[in-house]
């Protein structure tokens, strides 16, 4: 009869070998599901010893009414369905082409009328979208993105566009990475909690492409995720019972280094036989002692 194991009872082995082959499985796919996940494209350098392009605002009698700080108003709106118009006649290769990567907030806002009308690339984060019907939009609707990029965080620019993305989010609190290129119109005013403020506002397209974030601005947890919290969670359990079964096996036979000698209940013949002459020498009478002759 051939000894157990002391070190695995049961099914432990066999469950700790099924679900570290799983673990492993699993590490491997998730290493492979990261390395495969969509890379953004690096954005284009402009660098200080190319170049310098002049920015030549839009000269057309259609912006020389236009005025900054202020709402979208009639005074504006020759120009806004005349940079309407120049996008829809634009393809979007060539509107990407066209946009500007050295023009920043700061240009835009320390000197709008130098870039009016001037094409702009931006890269940034669109944590607001909406959509509102118009008469100046071939489709009848116009969407609004609103804008946050690295260099003018906290405040926003204003994206109009009228052809979204497929399955793009509306909200008053997504978090989506986009790509916008579009014509600068003005500084467009806006209220913010009681304070008023403004914005650069655009014309353009936009690009963006779905990814693992949840248009409520949190992250959507794919299922297998779950799976392998679930798997991880069983492994660490069975690797807990096994290391505890393991010093239990440990301490008990260090304890128990020499057998013990348990009675029987058969008696030897020898010991027996020891025995019984033991007791009749105990049973002899004891001789007296003789007194001494006189």
């Amino acid at each position: 009869m051939s000894k157990p194991n002391p070190f695995f009872r049961g099914s432990e082995l066999p469950r700790l070998l099924v679900l570290l082959v799983i673990l492993i499985f699993g590490l491997v796919y998730f290493w492979h599901v990261l390395s495969d996940r969509d890379v953004p494209a690096v954005e284009p350098v402009v660098r200080a010893d190319d170049p310098p392009r002049p920015v030549v605002p839009d000269q057309a009698p259609e912006f020389e009414s236009v005025t900054d700080k202020t709402p979208v108003g009639l005074r504006d709106m020759a120009a806004y369905v005349t940079l309407l118009k120049r996008v829809e006649a634009t393809s979007p290769d060539a509107l990407a082409g066209k946009g500007r990567r050295d023009i920043l907030y700061a240009h835009l806002w320390d000197n709008p009328a130098h870039s009016r009308g001037v094409p702009v690339h931006l890269l940034g984060t669109a944590f607001r979208s909406i959509r509102y019907e118009s008469k100046k939009s071939r489709t009848g609707w116009l969407h609004e993105a609103w804008v946050v990029t690295t260099d003018s965080h906290p405040n926003p620019y204003v994206c109009i566009f009228e052809d979204p993305p497929k399955g793009f989010p509306l909200g008053a609190a997504i978090s989506e990475r986009v790509v916008f290129d579009g014509y600068f119109l003005k500084l467009m005013a806006y209220e913010a909690r009681d304070v008023r403020r403004a914005a650069p506002l655009l014309i353009g397209r936009i690009g963006w492409t779905p990814g693992p974030t949840a248009h409520g601005g949190g992250r959507r947890v794919r299922p297998e995720y779950w799976m392998a919290l679930v798997i991880g969670i069983m492994f660490v359990i069975s690797l807990f019972r096994w290391v505890a079964g393991l010093r239990r096996s440990l301490t008990s036979a260090s304890r128990s280094t020499t057998p013990r000698q348990h009675p029987t209940d058969v008696i030897a013949p020898e010991a027996l036989a020891g025995w019984i002459e033991s007791v009749s020498k105990e049973h002899e009478p004891v001789a007296e002692p003789e007194e001494p002759s006189r």
